[in-house]
């Protein structure tokens, strides 16, 4: 049956596509309302490419693949930062200049740790839910405030994009597509993503642990290797947290508001101790010597590699 190889294919290029558009006419959109570029990269970039994670996941809530919806989530929290940042600084060791990373990186490691705790029932419902979304609201507003004292309103005034007759149709189209392509990209995702799994005799939380959730991260993997290009490394590094977090309260938040999520074991005693010890190798050490070394890059890249072998080790024990 190749069927489903093609369409899972086509669902994993219109997410990518999608992603892409999104997040081009998301960041002209806010510059043309003259928002600061920090809130810009925290909040609307980290929002457009968890867009497909958040897809993936609360489509997969509405047809009762809880595994999948929370596998897609820590997944791609777990690819983020091991595969992803490791990546990039292995290219480019990254400077940490500003202590919004360690407050962020910090705030980070709080919430996979409540997540965690709110876990220990063995499910997420709508009142957990509640609480995920509630830690995703203070989120935003501290990135209002943090926008607030970073850039004046003279700064931000200037950095407004003029806008020709022609151009804003154009984004405001963009964004919509971006917006249908995911979503159709994501049904396709989930509803082939499950049918391989069940071909192949693979757990339907190793799918979406791995393939999805590199999947659904490649749009942060193409926000970091432009930024990489462009010298900016604040925005990649900046972009993965604001990914995690909204991972974590966004994407599982928003999930449980339609069905409650069943936590496995697998997922609270391996998946989410994975989680904090891989974000931990990268904040933890950052806040000491400000920087993201090529030696902690490494340390990522083999944490993450681990992790992907115990998990198919776990599920197919020799």
């Amino acid at each position: 049956m190749i069927a489903p190889y093609i369409l899972f294919a086509i669902g994993l290029i219109l997410i990518i596509k999608g992603g892409d558009y999104f997040v081009d006419a998301a960041v002209w959109i806010a510059k043309v309302t003259g928002l600061p570029e920090v809130l810009i990269g925290a909040t609307i970039v980290s929002l457009g490419t968890t867009l497909p994670e958040a897809s993936v996941s609360v489509l997969s809530a509405i047809q009762n693949q809880s595994t999948m919806a929370i596998g897609n989530a820590i997944g791609s929290t777990i690819c983020n930062t091991g595969l992803i940042l490791g990546i990039y600084n292995l290219i480019k060791p990254s400077k940490i200049e500003s202590k919004i990373f360690n407050i962020k990186g910090l705030l980070m490691l709080a919430y996979i740790g409540i997540f965690w705790f709110i876990s220990r029932n063995k499910y997420i419902t709508q009142t957990a839910s509640l609480i995920l979304l509630s830690m995703l609201a203070l989120y935003i507003v501290f990135n209002l405030i943090v926008a607030g004292r970073s850039k004046s309103d003279k700064s931000t005034a200037a950095s407004r994009l003029v806008v020709t007759p022609k151009e804003f149709p154009v984004q405001i189209g963009k964004f919509i597509l971006g917006i249908i392509l995911i979503v159709f990209g994501a049904n396709l995702l989930v509803k082939h993503g499950v049918t391989l799994a069940t071909m192949w005799g693979i757990p339907a939380a190793v799918i979406s642990l791995t393939l999805i959730a590199l999947g659904t991260s490649l749009p942060e993997l193409v926000t970091s290797i432009t930024a990489l290009i462009k010298g900016h490394s604040g925005i990649s590094i900046g972009n993965i947290l604001g990914a995690n977090i909204l991972n974590i309260t966004m994407v599982i938040g928003a999930s449980a508001q339609f069905g409650t999520l069943e936590i496995t074991k697998q997922t609270f005693y391996f998946d989410i101790p994975a989680t904090i010890i891989i974000n931990s190798l990268l904040v933890i050490p950052s806040i000491f010597t400000k920087r993201i070394s090529r030696f902690q890059a490494l340390m990522l890249l083999a944490a993450y590699f681990i992790y992907i072998m115990l998990l198919f080790y776990i599920n197919h024990p020799a």
